[in-house]
């Protein structure tokens, strides 16, 4: 199974992520975590790159591109492998985010990203949790920290790749799962307990 977690800076996915991680393996399943950009040697790189501030402006096709070359990677040296081992992978981040971001965010054409998208043959997530909150809200929970240069963006940004979220939920119901970022951690972390063994379950019947 192949689960993908998603939402705007300070979201609490990287919680939800390591609390879903040791439970699922107190049940027995092998699981792997990976984050995206990034994972692999070449794809650590490139988050590098991405993410390092710069006075220099950066297109939105540029970072499409980065994000693409991280993305292809990955799949070739570390996702299929792991899924073809009957593996639960959970990712930090996956193709939903550049659409929020490049296009919802930036104003790139979502038919441009579905291109490299379907030629790059990727796979889709068998489920996605969308981790809701407000930029408001996001501000406030990362203003105690350095931020890199995608942090750094707007309200106003981050406004609209919110809205792209949102929207990239309404079209994929059956797969994405929309949560109240700012219920108890606890609370979340039951939702998505339960939404992964039911479909874990469903799978095997």
């Amino acid at each position: 199974m192949f689960i993908t977690f998603e939402g705007i800076e300070g979201s609490g996915k990287s919680t939800q992520i390591k609390l879903l991680q040791n439970s699922l393996r107190e049940e027995g399943h092998v699981v792997e975590v990976l984050r995206e950009p990034g994972t692999t040697k070449l794809g650590e790189k490139i988050r590098d790159i991405f993410l390092e501030k710069t006075n220099e402006k950066v297109d939105p096709i540029t970072e499409a591109f980065l994000l693409y070359a991280s993305r292809k990677h990955l799949d070739q040296n570390f996702l299929r492998e792991h899924l073809n081992k009957k593996s639960i992978v959970i990712a930090d981040r996956y193709s939903d985010a550049t659409i929020a971001y490049q296009c919802f965010g930036k104003g790139l054409s979502r038919d441009f990203v579905d291109y490299i998208h379907q030629e790059s043959n990727l796979l889709t997530p068998d489920l996605t949790f969308y981790m809701d909150i407000s930029a408001e809200g996001s501000k406030s929970r990362i203003d105690d920290r350095e931020l890199d240069r995608m942090e750094s963006e707007s309200l106003d940004f981050f406004n609209k790749v919110r809205l792209g979220y949102l929207d990239i939920a309404k079209l994929n119901s059956e797969r994405v799962i929309v949560l109240d970022a700012t219920l108890p951690m606890e609370e979340i972390q039951k939702k998505i307990f339960i939404e992964v063994k039911n479909r874990l379950n469903a799978s095997m019947d």
